[in-house]
C-alpha cells in the first residue's frame, strides 16, 4: 500500500513523537491544573500563588 523504507518510518516516527510529546505535556498539565491546586489549597490552607515569593 505504502512505499515507504524502514529508515522513512522511523524518521517519520522520531519526528511525531518530538512534534506530539511537548503538545501532549502540556495539554495534560492544564487539564489537571485546577485539580491540583485544589488539593494543594486542602492540604496546606492557603491559596497557591503563581508567584513563589508571595504567600
Amino acid at each position: 500500500m505504502f512505499d515507504m523504507s524502514t529508515e522513512e518510518f522511523f524518521m517519520y516516527l522520531t519526528i511525531a513523537l518530538i512534534v506530539v510529546t511537548p503538545i501532549v505535556a502540556r495539554i495534560y498539565r492544564r487539564m489537571t491544573l485546577q485539580r491540583t491546586q485544589a488539593m494543594l489549597r486542602e492540604q496546606f490552607g492557603e491559596p497557591v500563588s503563581k508567584d513563589p515569593g508571595r504567600k
